[in-house]
């Protein structure tokens, strides 16, 4: 799923920035933030797909904290090539974005809302720039225990410990954490919830059985059993799966 930041410090422009951004697709998730240090936070937690940032985030004179926000940005490997859509009307900026920041585009206030939907749709078929050697640390026992996200074939919810189950045939038991939470610590578009007890990671799917709710995975990994309420949304998903 898409994941687009907007960072606007007028609280009537950013509720219209990212209104227009759910109107092109309502699944993707939207972070509006006024202000550079819950945005900074909320990119380091997440994995961004798309920046809309505006340059002048102060009114005091010769403000460019939009600026200064995206040039530390770019400093983070992940984020080095994510598309960025400055929203300002710091017509003299337009060089040095292009140029140093390298943003995929500048639009000039007051805007264009159908411009702007045009610039959100090219940037959100992007491919999902995604970082697979992202580590997972779990706390049992007064013991940290890591996995590499990319390992994982699927977690299972069994009597309030996760059983997470990797290619290499280990299995992880962690007690008192729900799904949600590991699929926020997760963070990728690689894994789906198929049920309320699991979740999977697409990239293991060998073959997805809709009549018989089960999901086949690669390798002789087993299968995976598809929730009920989960099966129109598997089922809707399942060309893009495979």
């Amino acid at each position: 799923m898409k994941k687009v930041l907007v960072l606007e410090d007028n609280r009537l422009i950013l509720i219209h920035l990212a209104d227009i951004v759910q109107e092109i697709d309502a699944k993707v998730t939207v972070y509006p933030f006024d202000n550079v240090k819950d945005a900074y936070q909320c990119a380091s937690e997440k994995l961004i797909d798309l920046f809309i940032i505006d340059i002048i985030l102060d009114s005091k004179p010769g403000d460019v904290s939009g600026l200064n926000f995206v040039e530390n940005i770019r400093k983070v490997n992940h984020y080095r090539f994510v598309p960025i859509i400055f929203v300002t009307s710091l017509e003299d900026a337009k060089l040095y974005t292009y140029e140093k920041l390298h943003c995929y585009r500048f639009i000039e206030k007051p805007f264009d809302d159908d411009q702007l939907k045009q610039l959100v749709e090219q940037c959100l078929r992007f491919p999902e720039i995604c970082n697979r050697a992202k580590t997972l640390y779990f706390r049992k026992d007064g013991i940290i225990l890591a996995v590499e996200r990319e390992d994982v074939i699927y977690a299972e919810s069994v009597k309030h410990i996760i059983h997470i189950h990797t290619r290499q045939g280990d299995t992880l038991n962690i007690p008192y954490i729900t799904l949600k939470k590991l699929l926020d610590d997760i963070d990728s578009g690689d894994f789906i919830q198929c049920s309320r007890s699991a979740v999977i990671n697409k990239r293991f799917i060998q073959n997805i059985d809709i009549p018989n709710r089960r999901i086949q995975l690669k390798d002789g990994h087993g299968y995976v059993d598809i929730g009920i309420r989960f099966k129109k949304n598997i089922k809707e998903a399942a060309e893009n799966i495979i």
